[in-house]
Parts: C-alpha cells; sequence; structure tokens
C-alpha cells in the first residue's frame, strides 16, 4: 500500500489553519494601528504645557475687562454680541472651533464688527460634533472660551467664568 503524501491529507492543514489565521490578522492589526494614530497625543507636552499657562493670563486679563457675550451659531452665519465689558478697542474678533476628538473637524473664522456692533461671519460647513470656541481679539490681548454642541438653535452665553 502506497502512503498518501502529507499534502492530500486533512490534520496537517488542520493544525496549520489556526497560526496562519493568528499571523495574518497580528499582520493586519499592526497595519491598521500604525496608519491611524491619535490625534491628540503631543510630542513636547512639556512645551505645551508652558504655553497654556502663558495663555491663563489671557483668560484673566478677559476677566478684569468683564467681557460677556452671546454667541448665536446658525447654519451658515455665526454672530457674536458683547453684553457687557470694555470692548470698544476690538473691530474683529477671531473664533477658533476645535473638535474635542477629531482634529479634521476644526475650523476658524474671523467675525467682522458690521454697522450695527455686532460680529458676524459665515460659514460654508461644519460637522456637528462636541466642540470648545476660543474667542479672542485679532491682537491675541485676552481669550474667552465656552464648550458647545454643533448645531444648536440656542444663544450660547459665553462669559469669563469657566466651568
Amino acid at each position: 500500500m502506497n502512503p498518501t503524501p502529507w499534502y492530500k491529507n486533512f490534520w496537517p492543514w488542520f493544525l496549520m489553519f489556526f497560526p496562519l489565521v493568528s499571523i495574518v490578522a497580528c499582520v493586519l492589526l499592526v497595519f491598521v494601528a500604525v496608519g491611524n494614530g491619535p490625534d491628540l497625543v503631543v510630542d513636547d507636552y512639556y512645551k505645551k504645557g508652558k504655553a497654556i499657562n502663558l495663555e491663563l493670563t489671557k483668560f484673566d486679563k478677559a476677566k478684569a475687562l468683564y467681557l460677556h457675550g452671546d454667541l448665536d451659531v446658525a447654519e451658515h452665519r455665526i454672530a457674536f454680541d458683547f453684553t457687557k465689558g470694555d470692548h470698544s478697542q476690538v473691530t474683529a474678533l477671531k473664533a477658533s472651533f476645535y473638535h474635542r476628538t477629531i482634529k479634521k473637524h476644526d475650523f476658524n473664522v474671523t467675525l467682522l464688527q458690521n454697522a450695527d456692533g455686532h460680529f458676524t461671519a459665515t460659514v460654508e460647513h461644519y460637522e456637528p460634533g462636541a466642540y470648545t470656541i476660543f474667542l479672542e481679539p485679532m491682537d491675541g490681548s485676552w481669550k474667552l472660551k465656552e464648550n458647545l454642541e454643533l448645531p444648536t438653535k440656542q444663544t450660547i452665553s459665553i462669559s469669563p467664568d469657566y466651568k
């Protein structure tokens, strides 16, 4: 009787199947992990921390000026009105919207003062989600911050008293 070659038997293939599947799965997992790194990791956290401390003085300056306002975000329009504080030297505001988890959804707009004293800008498109907005004058002397969920139909009150 002639023995059958090994590759025609069931058991060698059955025993090789599970190790081969695990090797292929590991290789695919490594490619996915390397290709999709996190956006929120900072390489030089020490310098970033020092910059954050410098930014805190801008928040204190907004608190000293007693700046308060109302932000209205419509579908294609963003408007901001000061309700309290000394904002007489401000002619334009920089509004930076930072998505909390997805960096590619971040966007910036420049709010220009119109004849009524309101600061407005138009926006083509933004992704819905949770955002943190930073408002500051073009000279960067002070800064306001608020967390919001877009889209929203309500007016958001922004004050220097942070939660």
